[in-house]
């Protein structure tokens, strides 16, 4: 049996700009690291979903002329940067799409713990997230796993296999194999991207509809320095 996981990530692990110049308190500063995965067996099925998804949003024209779509360099599903009405649209989508469930873990950014625990290290404090995240996850030695992690930053395989290794329960012997992909390449990552986007927009704005709409889609939301 094999499991799919596609992992990407909302805001950032950075706390310092160029400089050092501390970035808490400053405009455009992102509170949390949220990394959200979808789960599922049948990726093949999800892919197809967004690309069909995609592909009637460009032959309609009511939507094929939003300066998002119809970009030049390509056009591909993401929350941030979608029009509303097209985010509307993939949100309908989701909520008829079977056969994934999402796990989200929330990390707030406090400083005393970066210091402490991640020696003020961005990429240690990613990674550790996601270990955090995948430990609940990579638990059935009965299934070969295969991950995908989306291409951003200083992501590598290196840090990543590491993340995954931690994550093991050593007295199990867990099956997996890893890949980073970028956004594009990989239209089903749109699922979780769109997923993390909901739970941010209930965090940082308190809008809660889209959450809400999509919560029977979460299998586990974790807060993880919650009582920090």
């Amino acid at each position: 049996m094999k499991s799919y996981l596609l992992i990407d990530e909302s805001g950032d692990p950075f706390f310092f700009a160029n400089r050092n110049k501390l970035l808490i308190g400053t405009e455009g500063f992102q509170p949390y690291l949220i990394i959200g995965l979808v789960q599922t067996d049948n990726r093949r099925a999800l892919r197809k979903a967004v690309v069909k998804f995609v592909e009637n949003i460009k032959a309609d024209a009511m939507y094929n002329s939003i300066p998002s779509v119809n970009n030049k360099k390509g056009w591909y599903v993401h929350a941030r940067a979608d029009h509303p009405e097209i985010r509307a649209k993939f949100f309908e989508m989701l909520r008829a799409l079977p056969g994934f469930k999402a796990h989200i873990i929330i990390a707030k950014k406090h400083i005393n713990i970066f210091n402490r625990k991640h020696n003020n290290n961005p990429t240690e404090f990613y990674f550790d997230v996601l270990h955090h995240l995948l430990k609940e996850v990579l638990t059935d030695c009965t299934i070969d796993y295969k991950l995908y992690l989306s291409k951003r930053g200083n992501n590598s395989i290196h840090h990543f296999e590491h993340a995954v290794k931690k994550a093991l329960n050593s007295e199990k012997e867990i099956k997996y194999t890893l890949e980073i992909v970028p956004g594009s390449e990989m239209p089903e990552l749109s699922i979780i991207d769109y997923l993390m986007w909901a739970v941010q927009r209930n965090l940082l704005k308190g809008e809660s509809r889209y959450f809400e709409a999509l919560k029977n889609k979460y299998a586990s939301v974790i807060n993880l320095y919650e009582t920090e």
